[in-house]
């Protein structure tokens, strides 16, 4: 209750002017690197981190993400076996709070699913500059639907030995998300090691319950410049998921989903002085009963740190 106040008394701008700009970023995820186009197919973020008073913050953030079939650029696609198609856009409100070694984040999502979010027409423009097939079928789509989303998140930061570079940290994190959108519990780890590795909290994907990167303690002696490597893991339980369930308060296009979905994968961060990019792969198990297939996406999140 103490998190969800403080992110409403954020919200109200009453203090706006006494915020210091910590952060922007550019995020973008794509299949396209594993020659894929199915599934969680594309998204993008733009967000801003604000420091209210020490280790409390404030982040915004506007996004979409695309969901398509495997067999895209067929007019008959069975939507009995294949994932729905689907467009969804969000403005996200974060409250961030930092004690010592621990960071407790609460985001509320406001959007919308559905054609008026038009990403058919957005998939359409990037397939004819790309030279890809025309995506066909966007007609069955999930139907539109208003988005309220509260996802919670702890994560927890602990240095460890290292066996090359000169050091290394664990980041753990559990959470939840409670709306329309999706009803699921996660858990997972992040093991980062390298040269200067970041004290913080890790990156995180599009439309996770936080915010990247954000510092256990604002360091300003830090090196010039920082490199290294990522293996994370995280396991989920599914009780809803709009993508794949279909609308919540009317009939539309739906398929049988998984409830127990694992993720992993890889990546490797830069920073040189107040810029950092850090990329990621993920690999999924199966999301819903008649994949028979495991989906990838890479992560590509740019960051200047103010």
């Amino acid at each position: 209750m103490k998190l969800l106040l403080f992110l409403f008394i954020c919200l109200s701008f009453s203090k706006a002017n006494e915020w210091k700009l910590r952060d922007i970023s550019l995020t973008t995820e794509n299949d396209a690197d594993f020659r894929t186009d199915r599934d969680y197919t594309y998204g993008s973020e733009i967000g801003a981190l604000f420091e209210m008073q020490s280790d409390r913050y404030l982040s915004l953030s506007i996004a979409h993400q695309m969901y398509t079939p495997n067999d895209f650029d067929k007019e008959d696609v069975d939507l009995n076996k294949e994932r729905p198609y689907a467009g969804y856009m969000y403005l996200g409100g974060g409250y961030h709070e930092v004690k010592k070694n621990r960071l407790d984040s609460l985001n509320i999502q406001i959007g919308f699913v559905g054609p008026s979010v038009k990403m058919d027409d957005v998939q359409k423009i990037i397939h004819d500059i790309i030279g890809s097939p025309e995506p066909k079928g966007w007609e069955d789509q999930i139907g539109d639907e208003l988005i309220l989303q509260i996802n919670y998140e702890r994560r927890w930061f602990d240095k460890v030995e290292h066996f090359f570079g000169d050091s290394a940290n664990i980041v753990y994190y559990a959470g939840g998300n409670l709306g329309n959108l999706s009803i699921k519990a996660v858990g997972g780890a992040f093991y980062r090691i390298g040269w200067s590795v970041e004290n913080d909290f890790a990156p995180r994907r599009i439309d996770y319950r936080g915010y990247s990167n954000i510092p256990l303690k604002l360091d300003k002696k830090k090196q010039k410049q920082s490199f290294w490597f990522s293996l994370w893991a995280e396991g989920s339980i599914v009780a809803r998921d709009i993508f794949l369930d279909g609308n919540t308060f009317k009939e539309s296009v739906s398929i049988d989903k998984e409830i127990f979905v694992a993720k992993g994968g890889f990546g490797m961060s830069y920073r040189y002085k107040r810029f950092q990019v850090d990329y990621l792969r993920t690999y999924s198990t199966k999301e819903f009963k008649l994949q028979n297939y495991y989906h990838s996406y890479g992560t590509l999140h740019f960051s200047y740190n103010f």
